[in-house]
């Protein structure tokens, strides 16, 4: 842990949610709502609003609020509970299995609603124009939201796939479930969760158990009764399919379980025949504790990927469902790769996000204010931005004191979304807070992907304007790089890069796939200097200075071995380094020090990080940087606006600073060899290293001045305010 002060937490802890339910009968979507209620907590506690009754239900986990309205004047009610929560600090109401009445009454007393598809659209209460005028959707697949999309449905259309926990059963619950029963322990079964409904089609694995017992000792155990108008007849479907198959003695139908998911260690398969789903809870609550399903190919069922799931088609034939069965039984898959993914924390960011009144407010969201480039650059920007009003949220520990303490005297808002590293955590917090200050723009600064991410999906369907700013190929690797996240939140690259508003570039570079209209190319911009170099003259011992973060993407290990070379032609060279390692390049720390050796504090000296070091440049004859994957890099930008000579390699933007031979002496490697004569060169030809510097200087003036790089800026968000207000006012 760092000892060094942290910017102050950002307000707001255990703020109550509201989700809206038609009952809490046993099934899928009731099943999402309580198991979301339960695990958020303390973070957030959540209002649970039932509007019927219904024998049986789910037990209510303990701290959850549950108001139930009876089914009695509805309307009347619901308008009541839109008025408390409209008037609260979360004004949002998540309704699952409403009806379009049902919402309005919601919505009219002030409440945003948010309506909650859990079906694939035959089993929808209404069809999609009933969902007309809602700005925002929630669907449970892909699926499901293509169905929608289909029916004309307009709305901003999140998916949520909820994926359950995993479970830990009493070791004898095997047995003792199958000694309720009747059936042998070791038999075959095969398990079915779910009501009884006609789209079930429990008659059909009825005839495909008939046909599995020509091969095993099989049995089939349904758990769950009739629901709905049609449960009745569907119940006597199945019982008549017993009696036509002869499979008296192999059914079991033990009506409704209260927590059917326990029942899970007693199959050896889990089948699903239904002939349409939204999502099958019952499948994944399977597939995550290690039994393997069997299922038609419908719905959202396979969207997500696991080694346990085989999907047919509903119409395939019955020996092919029976040896589909036949294969599951015959392998033991691993657990999914989404196993203990947090999905139901998307049902939170939906619970926070609602629409954002446009304002030309911005927030700036970056990783931390270490000593780097990026939040050196950040700072700089942020003490000239005035009048933009704005503020900057850290989502990370800061291991360095002088940029906090400078955005402080400077008077900026400044605050941590969150204490973890978790980027739900800070997802939450910073939607939570945009939402709540209505922020018009907000701004990535070099900010972990998985939270630009989260952020983004939160508040697609908002005008909140969006603009993440790269430093190049690299941040679009990081993006790439966290598929299998951004999958599992069924919000991919393609996702982000399409609702952001702008992508500003630090330099030029093929922006990601699609962006090419929506990028602006800000190179960094870097102050006045405080002092000048003067004289080329090297007085004594040639200084040569490296400024910036200790860390493996730097090659401070090839600087030292290259600056010890540079001192067998060059007499009484000394290597300065300005910077210090983050935690996490500690080795690599050690492996500088290690190269310099005997030679530290001889001629290798380690100042640490410094917030004035900029202030010291024109003291040195000569400036090195070497690195990777970089922006418009700051430091080079710093040392040629004070005049110094520097070498650099052609990586990132530093193409786009140094000319070679003309602003600069620029590499094509980082090599040793390169550096020691490209150093040798410039510390014994002082009239071209003055050459070189004086044009340095003159570039950055009037090319990559601060100012510049703050109008640039504030003509972007006023683009951006005057482009969303445009589209409120023809809306």
């Amino acid at each position: 842990m760092t000892t060094v002060a942290q910017p102050p937490l950002v307000a707001g802890s255990g703020r109550e949610l509201t989700v809206a339910i038609a009952s809490l009968a046993i099934g899928g979507a009731e099943r999402i709502v309580l198991d979301w209620a339960a695990r958020v907590r303390p973070a957030w506690s959540v209002h649970v609003v039932a509007l019927r009754d219904h024998d049986p239900e789910w037990p209510v986990p303990p701290a959850i609020r549950v108001t139930r309205l009876g089914g009695a004047n509805l309307i009347e009610q619901l308008s009541q509970v839109g008025r408390q929560v409209a008037q609260s600090a979360a004004p949002v109401i998540l309704c699952h299995l409403l009806t379009g009445g049902e919402r309005a009454a919601l919505a009219d007393a002030g409440a945003f609603v948010v309506p909650v598809i859990h079906n694939a659209r035959p089993g929808w209460i209404e069809d999609a124009p009933a969902l007309a005028g809602a700005p925002h959707v929630i669907a449970v697949s892909n699926a499901a939201a293509a169905d929608l999309r289909d029916r004309g449905c307009t709305a901003t259309i999140s998916v949520i796939r909820h994926i359950p926990t995993p479970r830990r059963f009493a070791r004898d619950a095997r047995e003792a479930w199958r000694r309720a029963w009747r059936i042998p322990i070791d038999a075959t079964v095969i398990g079915m969760i779910g009501a009884v409904k006609p789209q079930k089609d429990y008659p059909f694995a009825i005839r495909v158990l008939r046909r599995l017992l020509d091969d095993r000792n099989a049995y089939l155990v349904i758990v769950g009764g009739p629901v709905g108008r049609n449960g009745r007849d569907a119940w006597r479907g199945v019982l008549d399919a017993m009696s036509a198959s002869g499979v008296r003695g192999r059914l079991a139908m033990p009506g409704f379980v209260a927590d059917a998911a326990a029942c899970l260690p007693a199959f050896d398969v889990l089948l699903n025949t239904s002939g349409y789903e939204g999502t099958s809870i019952a499948s994944l609550e399977a597939l995550i504790n290690g039994v393997p399903v069997v299922a038609s190919r419908v719905g959202g069922q396979g969207e997500l990927e696991s080694n346990g799931l085989t999907l047919l088609d509903k119409d395939a034939p019955i020996d092919e469902w029976a040896g589909a069965l036949l294969g599951a039984l015959d392998r033991r898959p691993p657990f999914p790769p989404w196993t203990g993914f947090p999905s139901f924390r998307l049902w939170t960011l939906a619970a926070l996000a609602r629409p954002v009144t446009r304002d030309k407010r911005v927030l700036f969201v970056t990783a931390n204010l270490n000593a780097g480039g990026a939040q050196r650059s950040l700072v700089n920007l942020a003490r000239v931005l005035a009048p933009v009003p704005f503020e900057i949220a850290v989502t990370g520990d800061s291991t360095a004191a002088y940029f906090f303490e400078a955005l402080r005297t400077a008077g900026v808002a400044v605050y941590r979304s969150a204490a973890s590293r978790d980027p739900f955590d800070h997802a939450e917090r910073l939607v939570d807070r945009i939402c709540a200050e209505q922020i018009g723009t907000v701004c990535f600064w070099n900010v972990d992907p998985k939270i630009k991410l989260l952020v983004t999906k939160a508040l697609a369907f908002t005008d909140v304007a969006l603009v993440d700013v790269s430093p190049g190929p690299n941040s679009f690797d990081e993006m790439r790089r966290i598929e299998a996240f951004a999958s599992r939140t069924a919000f991919t690259e393609r996702h982000f890069y399409d609702r952001l508003d702008r992508v500003v570039l630090k330099y030029h570079v093929p922006p990601p796939s699609g962006c090419a209209d929506k990028v602006s190319v800000i190179p960094n911009g870097v102050p006045a200097p405080l002092r000048m170099k003067r004289s080329y003259e090297i007085a004594s011992a040639p200084r040569v200075v490296v400024n910036g973060r200790i860390a493996p993407t730097k090659f401070l290990v090839e600087i030292v071995q290259a600056m010890k070379r540079v001192r067998e032609t060059v007499s009484g060279v000394q290597l300065h380094v300005f910077g210090d390692a983050e935690p996490r390049h500690a080795d690599y720390a050690e492996a500088v020090r290690a190269a310099a050796g005997e030679d530290v504090a001889r001629f290798v000296f380690f100042h640490g990080a410094s917030g004035d070091s900029v202030d010291r440049l024109a003291d040195f004859d000569l400036f090195v940087l070497l690195g990777r994957e970089q922006g418009s890099p700051n430091a080079l930008l710093e040392a040629m606006a004070s005049g110094l000579p520097c070498i650099a390699n052609d990586d990132g933007g530093t193409a786009e600073q140094i000319s070679h031979e003309r602003t600069g002496l620029l590499l094509n490697d980082r090599s040793v060899d390169a550096l020691e004569t490209a150093a040798i060169r410039l510390l014994t030809d002082r009239r071209l290293a003055a050459r070189l510097g004086q044009a340095a200087a003159e570039l950055v003036r009037r090319h990559f001045s601060m100012d510049d790089m703050a109008t640039r800026y504030k003509a972007l968000f006023e683009s951006l305010a005057s482009q969303r207000a445009g589209t409120e006012l023809s809306a």
